[in-house]
């Protein structure tokens, strides 16, 4: 995108919008780049730190979706053992007097790995742009 450009009066707003529709586009391009990098950067912590290297590990997954010219989301679930999710972060007393899970450890990871890579996503937009 060309800095100096010269225009009549009459045809300013037509220059000005043309700069900022390359503008927009350079920018959703570049917000779509970051989106998917920490989107899969993510499944990889989550599959790294789950309790275990089992199916549930192994199912963490991301997609994209478009609703629009500018809208973009990138979803990060489990798709083999989405059940566990909640039960991972939310420990649940059993009828016998326990909890599910028995590794406490393991809860809020995924909460924190969201915090952590939400904050890495704003940075990261921010420094592209």
């Amino acid at each position: 995108m060309s800095n100096n450009v010269t225009v009549r009066p009459e045809q300013f707003e037509e220059a000005v919008m043309k700069a900022l529709g390359e503008y927009g586009d350079e920018a959703m391009e570049k917000i779509e780049q970051t989106t998917k990098t920490v989107s899969r950067e993510m499944v990889s912590e989550l599959k790294s730190s789950a309790p275990s290297g089992g199916s549930y590990a192994k199912g963490w997954s991301h997609k994209g979706q478009k609703s629009g010219a500018y809208s973009l989301s990138e979803v990060v679930y489990n798709r083999t053992d989405y059940q566990l999710t909640h039960l991972l972060e939310n420990p649940h007393a059993t009828g016998g007097g326990g909890h599910y899970p028995k590794n406490v450890n393991y809860t809020g990871t995924i909460a924190r790995v969201e915090d952590e890579y939400t904050q890495k996503y704003m940075e990261e937009v921010m420094n592209r742009l």
